[in-house]
């Protein structure tokens, strides 16, 4: 087969999406003619390999400063038409594979695509926005209802993150037998429990991690407030940034456990981040928003049994690995935190199947031979 991607951003940019394509795209070129259109960043070729993907960068405009319900960076590329049906004429692809809905450039290729009569899968990575908050979650809704929606209809298939992804975001007019929920991934080769004097450096007998962009629909304010009542002898790392960044630590100072949080604000190789996760008792993510959170499958693939909370995808991804919370109940996550911490036997069969669950259900092998699956049955019934 020969899969055109289509996405704002690409491998080096460090994001979920980016980095689910970049796995994604290194496991499908195996067997298959695989290519990206994509944003030029600085620093980046126009045209180069990589991992056997070929990789076509458009010269582009990135925007930094967004409205909340829109990830930043945006990227608007020039002539993107040109680039699209150049690329494609180069290419000649079987699918066009569409990541996202929100960059209107992008994903006018859901339009010209019809010129090239060639099938347009597009992978919902978020959902519609629901729970967030009213003003987030009314521009998020407007964008779907007159541009969102529109993309979804013209897509010969929808995949989605996540079945809850799946049922609140695409219209209910598109027809469910075009759908699909394909997981996100994780390489479960790379993320794995390694030994670690971590937590004897952070001097504390019980540690958490929870790794996310410091921003409201994460409830990070949630979990500090649980600290207080999580024994004395836990710690939590809090491993992002964002616009909250100070809010929180203020909170954390205020509720008298400033030095029972600590803040990782700058970058850190993904080696550090296994660290944590390897170093950690168990992982915790107050969402209040969460489509997928692959930040779940990163710390259950090192071991780490999750108490999260029953938003979004996050049942689907959890599962059986660890203990699911009402949102905004700091006195939940503390129960929970506290009965893992009392039971060494519920955190060691909790952590045996958050790894079995990561290898059997998410290791990007898996979830590439599902993409792969799902092109050649469309193709098949074509």
């Amino acid at each position: 087969m020969r899969i055109l991607h289509v996405n704002p951003f690409f491998h080096p940019y460090l994001g979920g999406t980016e980095n689910y394509m970049f796995e994604l795209c290194k496991r499908l070129s195996r067997k298959n003619s695989v290519s990206v259109i994509t944003s030029r960043l600085p620093g980046t070729n126009r045209e180069e390999v990589v991992e056997g993907t070929k990789v076509y960068r458009m010269r582009s405009i990135i925007l930094k400063k967004l409205p909340a319900f829109l990830p930043p960076p945006y990227s608007i590329p020039f002539f993107f038409p040109h680039h699209f049906f150049k690329v494609c004429e180069k290419e000649k692809p079987d699918i066009i594979h569409l990541h996202n809905r929100f960059f209107l450039s992008f994903a006018s290729s859901a339009i010209w695509k019809k010129f090239l009569n060639k099938p347009l899968f597009l992978t919902l990575h978020n959902a519609r926005t629901v729970g967030i908050g009213k003003e987030i979650d009314r521009a998020g809704q407007l964008f779907d209802n007159l541009i969102g929606n529109r993309v979804m209809r013209r897509a010969d298939r929808i995949i989605a993150n996540s079945k809850w992804t799946l049922e609140v975001t695409v219209p209910k007019d598109y027809p469910r037998e075009r759908t699909e929920v394909i997981f996100n991934g994780v390489d479960t080769k790379k993320f794995k429990k390694i030994k670690t004097d971590l937590k004897d450096e952070l001097g504390c007998e019980f540690l958490a991690t929870t790794v996310c962009r410091l921003i409201p629909q994460k409830g990070v304010e949630y979990l500090i407030e649980a600290v207080k009542e999580i024994k004395h002898d836990f710690k939590v790392v809090v491993i992002g940034r964002g616009p909250k960044l100070g809010g929180l630590k203020a909170l954390a100072n205020k509720s008298g456990v400033g030095e029972r949080v600590i803040f990782v604000t700058q970058f850190i190789p993904t080696r550090k981040l296994i660290e944590y996760y390897s170093a950690s008792d168990f992982f915790i993510l107050p969402s209040l928003w969460e489509p997928f959170g692959i930040v779940l499958l990163e710390a259950m693939a090192c071991g780490n049994p999750v108490i999260s909370t029953t938003v979004g995808g996050i049942p689907e991804v959890v599962s059986d690995c660890g203990l699911l919370v009402e949102p905004r109940s700091p006195e939940y996550i503390a129960e929970a935190a506290n009965k893992l911490i009392d039971d060494k036997k519920l955190r060691k069969k909790l952590s045996r199947k958050a790894r079995e669950r990561s290898e059997k259900v998410f290791d990007f092998d898996v979830i590439a031979g599902k993409v792969e699956r799902s092109y050649s049955d469309y193709l098949g019934g074509m």
